[in-house]
């Protein structure tokens, strides 16, 4: 008998309760490597290496980032039991991506892939109520078959690992494992091994992913249409090829400018941005054209006093270019810029930011993000050494353009997403106007260039929807913004796709970490 299901917030994380879960018969029997790797061999260079059942509960957390280090637990607890499978899949290159493939012994049907973060395929088993990171356990608790992949990524460098630094070549196939190639992998071999265990294929099949997870979510809507009934992409890394080298753009301005930025003036430009009433409502309908101009001028705040001393012309200078985005020589807009309201200088709860600094010999220095030092550094100059100061006001649009041309497979900016309307897929993106990270008007502009290339506002609409959210940091909700959060977000897409209920709204909440609680509701409307 089909599994029943219903929608029901129950927490951060929690959104499905079952009537009559699909228990089959022979289902532990069947959570056995040799009995899945028959059942699988049909895929071709595929090797289950484990395979058990885990009725513990619990599970030991086995990926560290530095980053969320103090976010996430040594294990996991409260899990239900679940076969745990490790598959390894050969792929061009001659690399190994390892799969994680988690069964639940009493399954609701349905199966969700779950991404990365940054340049990495796979992220730490994280359990923190305000993040929108869907990991492993999640889904798990929530009765899905789940999967997850490392793209054969193992070498320890977190964004230059494509870089051979004693030949200075580059790894293309490892690149494009880490694309798009691995996470389509990753769907297949999931659904095959749920099957495996319980007897038939998954009814509906969802991918939920945030940042590089969300790039990774319309890389599958782009190339793999078929993969998923229903994707969730929030604040998505897509553009990558523009917006990672015009992450470099608030360091270089200044840098360029000779004035470096202290958190308590970002901080006073930040909150009148946010009084003067910058977020979704100020974007809602704008033109591309119209979001490269930043919502406040910033010289209104000349001599406003701080505790670093009072807001000079020059401090507004430095802002209004950071604001504007990166720009040619000639003054040719290039790319979009930091909204006010982001607070990008790593005091926020990923303690990453655009615009962070460091103390150096007394004086202030700043500090450009990794990633986009990764990406720039190891795999557009293919120089493990590479200095970012060698790049100027002047020669940055060269060095953008050259990112841009060398690296378009992976730009994960198509369009064109006519095969997964036809296959009735369904697209949720989420993003907030103050992430600190990623550009949301690079989002904007693409959902934009889909209604363009797609028919318009209202066809597009019957199988994606935009959804931005005011305030809110890259990845996470905070106490005083509400923005999108796992369980609000997956009921809707999954009420969309299940029931044709489509979203013209979602719950949007405001999340007190200190207080473990939510503390105010807004509804976050469909973007126009």
């Amino acid at each position: 008998m089909a599994a029943s299901l219903h929608f029901v917030k129950q927490g951060q994380d929690r959104w499905v309760s079952m009537d009559q879960p699909v228990s089959a018969a022979g289902a532990q029997e069947r959570c056995d490597p040799k009995v899945i790797e028959k059942s699988i061999a049909h895929l071709g260079d595929v090797r289950v290496t484990s395979a058990a059942v885990n009725t513990s509960g619990r599970i030991a957390n086995e990926f560290e980032i530095a980053a969320v280090a103090a976010q996430t637990a040594s294990y996991l607890e409260g899990l239900p039991p679940f076969c745990d499978v490790r598959v390894e899949v050969t792929t061009p290159g001659g690399h190994v991506a390892r799969v994680i493939v988690w069964v639940p012994l009493e399954w609701n049907e349905r199966f969700l892939g779950t991404g990365g973060s940054g340049m990495r395929t796979t992220f730490p088993w994280m359990e923190l109520a305000p993040v929108r990171i869907m990991t492993l356990p999640v889904p798990l608790r929530n009765g899905f078959a789940t999967a997850s992949t490392d793209a054969g990524i193992r070498d320890p460098r977190p964004n230059g690992y494509a870089l051979n630094e004693a030949t200075h070549e580059l790894d293309w196939e490892l690149l494009r494992n880490w694309s798009y190639r691995s996470t389509h992998d990753m769907t297949v071999v999931g659904k095959a091994v749920t099957e495996a265990i319980h007897g038939i294929p998954p009814r509906y099949s969802y991918f939920s992913g945030c940042s590089g997870g969300g790039r990774q979510a319309m890389a599958e809507a782009q190339l793999y249409p078929g993969d998923y009934d229903g994707i969730w992409s929030t604040d998505p890394a897509i553009n990558w090829t523009k917006f990672v080298p015009a992450a470099l753009w608030p360091p270089i301005v200044m840098k360029e400018l000779g004035n470096v930025m202290p958190p308590a003036k970002l901080e006073v430009f930040r909150a009148a941005a946010v009084a003067a009433g910058s977020g979704a409502d100020g974007m809602q309908g704008r033109s591309s054209v119209d979001l490269r101009t930043p919502d406040l001028d910033p010289h209104l705040l000349v001599g406003t006093q701080t505790p670093a001393g009072a807001i000079t012309t020059l401090d507004a200078e430095v802002i209004k270019k950071i604001w504007e985005g990166p720009r040619g020589a000639d003054g040719e807009f290039l790319w979009y810029g930091l909204r006010p309201e982001a607070e990008s200088w790593g005091a926020n709860l990923m303690k990453v930011g655009l615009e962070a600094t460091a103390e150096a010999d007394g004086k202030l220095i700043p500090q450009p993000f990794s990633i986009a030092l990764g990406w720039v550094g190891a795999h557009l100059f293919q120089d493990p050494q590479w200095d970012w100061n060698t790049i100027s006001l002047e020669n940055f649009s060269a060095m953008f353009e050259r990112s841009v041309e060398r690296f378009s497979e992976f730009a994960t900016d198509d369009p064109d997403l006519s095969q997964l309307r036809d296959n009735g897929g369904k697209v949720i993106l989420t993003h907030t106007t103050g992430d600190q990270i990623i550009f949301p008007q690079g989002t904007v502009d693409y959902f934009r260039r889909v209604q363009e290339a797609m028919g318009g506002q209202e066809a597009t609409a019957e199988f994606i929807r935009l959804f931005m959210g005011s305030g809110s940091g890259h990845g996470f909700v905070t106490a005083e913004s509400a923005g999108a959060t796992i369980a609000n977000t997956m009921i809707a897409l999954m009420r969309w796709v299940e029931e044709g209920v489509v979203p013209d709204e979602i719950p949007g909440e405001a999340y007190d970490l200190t207080r473990a609680q939510v503390v105010a509701n807004e509804p976050i409307p469909s973007f126009t």
